[in-house]
């Protein structure tokens, strides 16, 4: 294997005029970087990132916390944000927080040694207090989908509860007045911000909410199951449904049609969906589309900014889209 002494050699400079060639440092007449050119092209050389890491304190490596590596959205997630990086000639390094805060922290702590220009951040367990004081140090990042007081600056938001409403008041509009909720972990920011949208639609249109209308599932298609034949057998005769992500949905429909309920003749249907999946649903389910994609997009590019110490006009607050199809019926 060719060494950087090689290419030196086979170039007639010296070794130092070829690691600051490679390293883009300083200026050179163009016959001597077609030298070094040469002479890499000729030896098959590739320079060890990790030595031009050293050389340029930086690493071309981004971090990524997510949740867990299962799952449309967060594959949705990291695809989106390895193209994104791929523009700038960045590495990504993902890494899980295990449903706790002491994951989250390990995954920091390990994009800190590998040397990491950056990281994203989908933190669901970290306290903002903790994100502040991590914002304290010299390390760039960006909050994905987290609001916290005194980052805006960093963060991507999505309004959750105006999504929930939107859908919840479409259900309404159609003469719907009995609409279960299927939502996630309560003790989950987003979650939580869904179900109160839920609910203030309710409010709003002058609708008493039944407790047994909403059942707390965990985002799994299993618990939206679980979830719709709790509220059926509780409440059989509600007309509509909003189910709060697209994998409790699947499992909701798949409850309804083993049961022989049509949809949306007898029951109506809308969902959260940020990877496209209602469209393929049988019956297509109408939505509020939570835009994932564009959100990691502007993420990295707000992110690349902070590497850069540059200012950024890239969105950081996202707004729903209600996307209607053959999932609701008026009543």
């Amino acid at each position: 294997m060719a060494s950087i002494q090689d290419v030196a050699s086979l170039a007639g400079v010296h070794r130092s005029t070829v690691s600051r060639i490679i390293n883009g440092e300083g200026k050179f007449r163009a016959d001597t970087k077609r030298k070094v050119e040469s002479a890499m092209a000729e030896l098959n050389y590739r320079p060890s990132a990790i030595a031009r890491s050293l050389a340029t304190a930086s690493s071309n490596m981004a971090g990524l916390l997510v949740t867990y590596y299962t799952g449309g959205f967060f594959g949705e997630m990291m695809e989106q944000v390895q193209a994104e990086l791929d523009k700038h000639g960045k590495f990504l390094i993902t890494a899980q927080g295990h449903l706790s805060a002491e994951g989250e922290r390990e995954a920091i702590r390990r994009f800190h040694h590998l040397r990491c220009d950056g990281y994203v951040l989908n933190s669901r367990y970290l306290s903002d207090e903790e994100l502040r004081e991590l914002a304290r140090e010299p390390i760039p990042f960006v909050l994905l989908d987290r609001q916290v007081t005194g980052l805006e600056s960093r963060c991507i938001t999505f309004d959750h509860r105006l999504a929930a409403k939107q859908a919840v008041r479409y259900l309404i509009e159609q003469g719907h007045r009995k609409i279960a909720c299927i939502s996630g972990s309560l003790s989950r920011a987003s979650s939580f911000q869904r179900y109160q949208g839920y609910v203030e639609a309710l409010l709003e249109a002058g609708i008493t909410q039944e407790p047994s209308w909403a059942e707390e599932g965990n985002y799994s298609r299993e618990s939206g199951y679980r979830a719709a034949q709790a509220i059926y057998r509780a409440c059989p005769e509600i007309t509509a449904v909003f189910s709060c992500s697209e994998e409790m949905t699947l499992g909701a429909l798949l409850f309804f049609h083993q049961h022989n309920m049509a949809i949306p003749q007898q029951l109506s249907l809308i969902s959260f969906d940020s990877v496209g999946l209602c469209a393929s649903l049988y019956p297509p389910v109408s939505e509020v589309h939570f835009p994932i994609r564009e959100m990691a997009q502007s993420a990295v590019e707000l992110l690349i900014s902070q590497i850069q110490g540059q200012s950024s006009e890239t969105c950081c607050h996202f707004q729903p889209e209600l996307r209607l199809r053959d999932s609701v019926h008026p009543r």
